[in-house]
């Protein structure tokens, strides 16, 4: 964790998976059918070393694409593999749902919540609307649609920050990003981003509750 100035805080930056979430993607599949399931995660994420799935968390490469990649195996047809796309994205959950509801009571005391995720468009396309998630947080930050993930640095700015944050006008000590991932922490802390990593969702409750107990405290 970095320091975190909470009487300058104006915008918490959130990330989805292993912090909101724990539903793996794909989970529908991975629970109707184990060994397909395996299948799209083998082609999706562990046999080409290119890693072409940083291309599609980077917005190069669409459903579509993916989708395209995963029938050339001949596991299931091109329409079919769009399809599971769109109903496993479309039946994700958030593991503590009160968690929106601290959400809230942060944005009325008058901070900018922002989820900010590492994602694909299968994520923005399906499971935001499904969730209904704009309406509980001020915007949404997907990999996908800016065209970085949150790794991408150049100098001492977290490219995926850089838009906002200018079209905001914010400074790096009114922000902080909670996050899981080691990559994405450490690149807070070489771009001087305030971070505060944590473990699980239930870090992420509690630690809102906290945020939330300092700002009306």
């Amino acid at each position: 964790m970095t320091d975190v100035n909470f009487d300058k805080l104006k915008v918490i930056f959130i990330d989805w998976y292993l912090t909101l979430t724990s539903v793996t993607f794909l989970n529908k599949l991975k629970v109707e059918n184990h060994d397909l399931f395996r299948k799209f995660i083998e082609i999706i994420f562990e046999q080409d070393k290119t890693g072409w799935h940083y291309d599609w968390a980077r917005g190069k490469l669409s459903k579509e694409d993916a989708a395209q990649k995963i029938a050339q195996a001949g596991i299931m047809p091109y329409d079919k593999v769009l399809q599971t796309f769109a109903d496993c994205c479309s039946h994700q959950t958030i593991d503590y749902p009160e968690v929106l509801n601290i959400i809230g009571n942060l944005r009325r005391q008058g901070l900018k919540v922002v989820m900010a995720t590492d994602n694909w468009d299968v994520f923005t396309d399906y499971t935001v609307p499904s969730l209904h998630l704009y309406q509980h947080f001020d915007d949404i930050i997907s990999s996908n649609e800016i065209g970085y993930i949150k790794r991408d640095a150049s100098a001492n700015d977290m490219l995926f920050f850089k838009a906002y944050m200018e079209k905001h006008h914010l400074k790096k000590d009114e922000v902080v990003l909670i996050d899981d991932a080691d990559v994405n922490v450490e690149t807070c802390r070489k771009c001087n981003i305030p971070f505060i990593q944590i473990e699980n969702c239930y870090n992420t409750l509690c630690l809102l509750k906290n945020i939330s107990q300092k700002k009306t405290a």
